[in-house]
């Protein structure tokens, strides 16, 4: 009985075990797969139409006294499966009504993105933005100033996604951005 016991023990640890490398052959496989079809995309150039990403981030707030927009539009090209490096522009607008009086400003700058997915939704995101802005509302005298974001996000390379960004160059009561802290949410198509 107690040799059965084990015969039986064995032979199901073996089961087991054969079930087990079957299952990662065949996850094996299918990253086979997907890697071979992402190689014969190469053949197609930069202008591979598959490799191309397309969004960006949309917001804005309005009170009585005036209101904030921003738009930042991106275009991103898939070097890896998993990578993509990119470019955009940056837009503002922030208007006020003190006392009577109009105030607004024109912020806008250039971007710079590379975007690396570590899992499967969470993503690294490293941004460089230089921004240009007035330097009081109205004013004729722009300053440009050098923004570089680290941080990550949660998202498909498609699809919506939330992002927490990290100013490394902020200086507090000196940089344009009241926070070194940026959260935002966009999507790419």
């Amino acid at each position: 009985m107690k040799k059965q016991s084990i015969i039986l023990f064995i032979s199901l640890l073996i089961s087991f075990s054969v079930q087990a490398q079957r299952k990662l052959k065949q996850l094996d496989e299918e990253e086979a797969k997907k890697k071979e079809q992402y190689e014969t995309q190469d053949d197609k150039g930069i202008f591979n139409k598959d490799k191309w990403t397309f969004g960006g981030n949309v917001g804005g707030y309005f009170f009585s006294g005036g209101g904030f927009f921003f738009a930042q539009p991106l275009a991103g090209y898939r070097v890896t499966e998993k990578t993509i490096v990119g470019t955009g522009i940056t837009y503002m607008y922030q208007g006020i009504n003190l006392n009577g009086k109009k105030y607004s400003a024109n912020i806008y700058g250039p971007v710079l993105f590379v975007r690396q997915q570590v899992l499967n939704q969470l993503f690294a995101h490293i941004q460089y933005q230089p921004i240009n802005y007035p330097r009081g509302y109205n004013s004729a005298d722009r300053i440009w100033e050098n923004v570089l974001y680290i941080g990550g996000g949660y998202g498909g390379s498609k699809g919506v996604y939330i992002g927490a960004l990290y100013n490394i160059l902020w200086m507090e009561n000196k940089s344009f951005y009241g926070s070194p802290l940026q959260i935002n949410f966009g999507f790419m198509f």
